[in-house]
């Protein structure tokens, strides 16, 4: 597992992307890749291990915000960098259910 308040310390906005064996399996080298050339300069991307999120990527999170991206595609880098990056609006059908459940799921 990763250890979130460190990372939070080391930059204002961070995005961590896992490179574990399932993830890469998955595709997460290119993501890293994908995101680390679009990402806006005030931006830091980095590789990361295991998030213990196996079988749910490329996982992708986002901090300070603690935002995880699960299943991510090259094309959706492209939008999670322009809508969550650059204009900060989170994009809820991309965020992993488990970890970011809507209230009105609870009734």
């Amino acid at each position: 597992m990763i250890d979130s308040s460190s990372i939070e310390n080391q930059a204002a906005r961070q995005v961590l992307v896992c490179q574990y064996r399932t993830c890469r399996k998955d595709g997460s080298a290119r993501i890293l890749a994908d995101l680390q050339y679009a990402s806006p300069p005030d931006v830091v991307v980095t590789a990361c291990g295991c998030m213990g999120l196996c079988g749910s990527g490329p996982m992708v999170l986002v901090t300070p915000e603690k935002m995880y991206y699960w299943h991510v595609k090259p094309s959706q880098v492209g939008v999670l960098v322009e809508q969550h990056l650059i204009a900060g609006k989170p994009i809820k059908s991309m965020l992993h259910r488990r970890l970011h459940l809507e209230p009105d799921q609870f009734v």
